[in-house]
């Protein structure tokens, strides 16, 4: 998986996501076969027990115990064969939301055994296709996707009143735990270093209008100066330099919007710039217009 920063359209449309639930099941059977077929939708299935002989398209795997199963629309799949009874809790979901989304069925046909009108209800494949997702995955917090897992079914056996909001936040908090697992699954060291960089993260923060010097950093986190930086940029997107700019521009942000008798050059004092000229310049670079302007569409006249 790639971690730099994602690029714009992949953020867009990470936000515009609003998952919706066909069916949750907490499958238990003494053996699992299952003919090839394609699905409309994606199926999440979770190796709870068991062991699962999976074939996806051309690929043949073993699914253990802790694997993650992510069945994409239009890939025909089959369970080839399994060992030992199994426990599969699994959800059928959309990622984005569709008027039609109840009507879609559970589909058991193959690609060509279907209608035009059928395929019409395939879905495109976000996550496989927009984010790179494997079709088993295997993450170190594949324990937190269960506990969500479990809760998304017994809210689906219920569904009270609130359980539209309720789906669309627990799929949402799986689909955010497999992108982090996938990313400390890809990057051991990322893990190895986490607590670092969270110390290291917190003293920005909290330092954020006092000049930091790399050095003080890195001994916080017992690293080098260049191991530190590009472990820093691999698990925040920015160098920690850019890291303190942006969270003094959101402080920035809050002082004008919140403080309106405080002038800019007091602004610029108290988030770390010794005048004001360095801060509007630093302001215009980071939010694409000067703290005057920014003063004049976020604020009322008071």
């Amino acid at each position: 998986m790639n971690h730099l920063p994602m690029p714009p359209t992949i953020q867009r449309l990470m936000r515009s996501l609003s998952p919706n639930v066909r069916r949750a099941w907490n499958h238990r059977v003494d053996r699992m076969r299952l003919a090839p077929r394609i699905i409309f939708d994606y199926e999440l299935l979770y190796v709870e027990r068991g062991e699962l002989t999976i074939r996806v398209e051309n690929e043949t795997f073993l699914a253990e115990p802790g694997d993650i199963l992510l069945f994409k629309p239009g890939l025909e799949h089959e369970f080839v064969m399994s060992r030992g009874e199994c426990w599969m809790p699994h959800i059928h979901f959309d990622v984005l939301d569709y008027a039609d989304y109840e009507a879609v069925p559970i589909h058991f046909k193959r690609r060509s055994e279907c209608s035009e009108e059928e395929l019409a209800w395939l879905r495109p494949d976000i996550l496989g296709s927009a984010l790179g997702w494997p079709n088993v995955i295997r993450i170190p917090n594949h324990a937190e996707v269960f506990h969500t897992l479990m809760q998304i079914i017994h809210a689906y056996e219920r569904r009270d009143p609130d359980y539209p909001l309720l789906q669309k936040s627990l799929v949402l908090r799986i689909l955010y735990l497999i992108l982090k697992g996938l990313r400390a699954a890809d990057n051991a060291h990322l893990t190895m270093h986490q607590r670092a960089m969270e110390r290291a993260v917190t003293y920005i923060m909290e330092h954020y209008n006092a000049t930091i010097p790399l050095e003080t950093l890195s001994k916080m986190a017992v690293l080098s100066v260049f191991h530190f930086s590009r472990l820093f940029k691999q698990t925040f997107g920015v160098s920690p330099h850019r890291f303190q700019i942006r969270y003094r521009m959101e402080k920035a942000k809050e002082l004008m919007m919140f403080h309106h008798h405080l002038s800019l050059s007091t602004i610029a004092e108290k988030v770390g710039y010794s005048n004001v000229h360095s801060f509007s310049k630093a302001f215009k670079q980071a939010e694409g217009m000067s703290p005057r302007q920014f003063l004049k569409t976020h604020t009322s006249p008071t």
